[in-house]
């Protein structure tokens, strides 16, 4: 809706905001599902025990009817939303269920779940509002959603050790040096991506002004994960570091001033 410029058109401001309301609940009632398979675990985890589910506040069968409830509504909104969004919405559910049951126990099948879950939010957004994505920005969220997953993944390691199987038996499968790789590989792979869509033919060649600092953005996150020791949880780090909230702001900032002042410095 932002980078379109559609954010002038009341009905796609509507139309944006519904579906981010959808996915929330969507989003909701995988979380429901989750934990309800999860909750024997998250008892021996040193956080995550004080969970609703975990803790005994909630029972069983009252998180179930929540979640049946929120699964019902968010299919609903996405039915009224178009077949789009309802398209990414029953492949975001499926991806979520495949996630609880099967895919958050496989090495790498783990973090390329969470990864498409965040690409089917992007379509959807983009269709919503009439738009087409690209592939380069289709593919730089992929890449970096995976980048921030196996993130997450080395702290949970650094953190629990590969060997605890009681919390999170699949960080058996990992190495502190194998996820140091595939931090490399997919931020190299985002930075690349996103390259190459500011130099599609139908966007404005200057936005490659913008590279540097996708770039330092991206390499200053790696350094917080692999020298610093950074949270298990990647939006403490996204709302709480200022370098990185600065680079959001001045890549917000030189991307609009560029897409819609149509500045021209290279051709």
């Amino acid at each position: 809706m932002l980078f379109s410029g559609r954010f002038v058109d009341p009905a796609a401001d509507v139309r944006a905001a519904w579906t981010f309301i959808v996915f929330c609940v969507a989003s909701s009632a995988a979380y429901v599902l989750n934990d309800v398979l999860d909750r024997d675990r998250d008892r021996q985890h040193p956080h995550k025990r004080r969970r609703p589910l975990a803790s005994g506040a909630v029972s069983v069968p009252a998180a179930v009817a929540m979640g049946a409830a929120l699964a019902a509504a968010a299919v609903a909104g996405g039915w009224a939303l178009g077949s789009g969004v309802l398209a990414c919405l029953v492949l975001y559910a499926a991806n979520n269920v495949a996630y609880s049951v099967v895919l958050k126990h496989r090495v790498l099948l783990d973090v390329l779940s969470i990864a498409v879950g965040f690409v089917l939010r992007l379509l959807a957004g983009v269709w919503v509002v009439g738009e087409l994505p690209t592939t380069w920005i289709t593919l730089c969220a992929f890449f970096l959603a995976l980048f921030l997953g196996f993130g997450k993944r080395r702290a949970e390691v650094r953190a629990l050790g590969t060997t605890d199987s009681r919390q999170r038996p699949v960080l058996a499968g990992y190495s502190i040096a194998y996820l140091d790789y595939l931090l490399d590989s997919s931020a190299v792979m985002a930075v690349i991506c996103y390259a190459l869509f500011t130099t599609s033919p139908e966007k404005n060649p200057t936005l490659v002004v913008g590279v540097p600092i996708v770039f330092y953005a991206i390499m200053h996150y790696k350094r917080l994960v692999m020298l610093l020791d950074a949270s298990e949880e990647p939006e403490r780090i996204l709302l709480r570091d200022t370098p990185i909230r600065v680079s959001i702001l001045l890549w917000l900032v030189t991307y609009l001033l560029i897409q819609h002042g149509d500045v021209r410095l290279f051709r």
